[in-house]
């Protein structure tokens, strides 16, 4: 069976572009070998609402791994980013993954360069 995987998305972020933004990470979580469950928008008011449910859903489904399109997904909230992840990581024991960096990966691989 594959780890699920869980995206996390601020909306204000993705300035309508949501839908784009979910394929790319269900793109990375197969990639990777990760079964995409879902997708927790955070409103454009920023309350942390959604990152609580996504960190009870990995603790309730024993799923340890966490896709944002990029790391300023976890920006600008009431928390600081590092210790959002480091939330994940103590509460969940959850890897975030990131499709920008993800992309960066695949074009060195590719190109031998950085």
């Amino acid at each position: 069976m594959e780890a699920l995987i869980y995206g996390y998305v601020r909306d204000d972020l993705a300035e309508g572009h949501g839908e784009e933004l979910e394929d790319a990470m269900s793109t990375l979580a197969r990639a990777e070998g990760l079964c995409f469950a879902a997708t927790f928008h955070e409103s454009t008011s920023g309350d942390g609402t959604a990152f609580a449910e996504l960190t009870a859903e990995l603790r309730r489904a024993d799923a340890h791994h966490v896709v944002v399109p990029s790391l300023d997904h976890f920006a600008g909230q009431t928390i600081p980013r590092d210790i959002l992840i480091a939330k994940l990581a103590q509460d969940a024991a959850a890897r975030v993954w990131t499709v920008d960096n993800a992309e960066l990966v695949r074009a060195v691989v590719a190109t031998g360069t950085e």
